[in-house]
């Protein structure tokens, strides 16, 4: 790790919060190529990170050669854009095998990590995860506390590193604010990155994304911004938090753990989308899952309501 930016976090001229102050100076990693940067180390943290953006470790997108996507029974043009995953089963892998909730929540990162690198690898757009539901909350005090500080935290700052664009959807008003800062950061660095967009939706229910989308609705017909015959699927559409996104609503949504449910995950979003129930817990998912359901997807008549002939 490059000194300086240690060096301006320990100094007395920096304003960020001492936690996470403390945060960044254990998880930041990165080599500092700015020349400006070195001429000039004391300056504020967010022009530091966007100065020296990670790309040690960029994801190669859609490195597999159209011959490999035939051997795997897959076809490039019909390959999904945006391949939402629910990720279920993270304790009760741990507890299976004696451990604590935060050791399977842990497995499970590594393994998102190895899913943004499939999606990168066989040419999908975009990867959302279902990282928090609103409901989530009511778990044990201890495991939300984890999630809520060096879990999320620790995940934000690792996949900064793989050089994708990164989105956070979700209700942020109450989450901590050293969360809501690493959200800001690592939303401002990588926002002109390509390839693959992954998006954590995090404290998110669907039926809270159509509530919020209602309310803006209802406000701008108060105000007479909008005539009450012109709300439509479009309009919506434009108030979710998907909005922002290139491909908002997912071609495919794969659940792990054998649950056949959706679980409040994207409930507009998801009207038209294929699923592909995986019956492993989510920590056991690999490649050949990952590519078994990309096949089963591809095999499928999609006629959105209409006929195929």
């Amino acid at each position: 790790m490059c000194s300086l930016l240690p060096k301006y976090l320990r100094s007395k001229t920096t304003t960020l919060p001492p936690q996470l102050r403390r945060y960044l100076l254990l998880r930041v990693t990165g080599d500092i190529e700015s020349p400006s940067l070195l001429k000039n180390p004391i300056m504020p943290l967010s022009n530091t990170i966007l100065m020296f953006r990670r790309q040690f470790c960029k994801l190669p997108f859609g490195v597999v050669s159209k011959e490999e996507l035939l051997r795997e029974g897959l076809q490039p043009e019909l390959m999904p854009k945006h391949v939402a995953i629910i990720p279920d089963g993270n304790r009760r892998w741990a507890k299976e095998r004696g451990l604590s909730p935060e050791k399977g929540h842990e497995a499970g990162k590594k393994v998102l990590g190895d899913l943004c690198r499939y999606c990168s690898k066989w040419g999908v757009k975009v990867l959302s995860a279902y990282a928090f539901s609103t409901e989530n909350w009511s778990r044990p005090k201890a495991e939300v506390t984890f999630l809520m500080t060096s879990y999320f935290e620790g995940l934000i700052h690792d996949f900064m590193r793989y050089g994708m664009k990164m989105s956070i959807i979700g209700d942020k008003s109450n989450l901590p604010n050293s969360l809501k800062e690493a959200i800001n950061i690592a939303e401002e660095t990588t926002k002109d990155n390509t390839g693959l967009h992954f998006v954590a939706a995090l404290n998110y229910g669907g039926r809270y994304d159509i509530t919020q989308a209602t309310k803006k609705i209802a406000t701008k017909v108060k105000d007479g911004v909008i005539q009450l015959e012109e709300i439509n699927d479009k309009l919506i559409d434009q108030e979710l938090e998907t909005k922002y996104l290139e491909y908002p609503n997912p071609d495919l949504l794969i659940r792990t753990s054998g649950e056949l449910r959706i679980s409040n995950y994207m409930l507009w979003q998801l009207a038209y989308s294929e699923f592909c129930f995986v019956d492993k817990l989510f920590p056991e998912l690999d490649e050949a899952d990952f590519v078994a359901a990309l096949r089963s997807f591809q095999r499928r008549q999609r006629s959105y309501g209409g006929n195929k002939i």
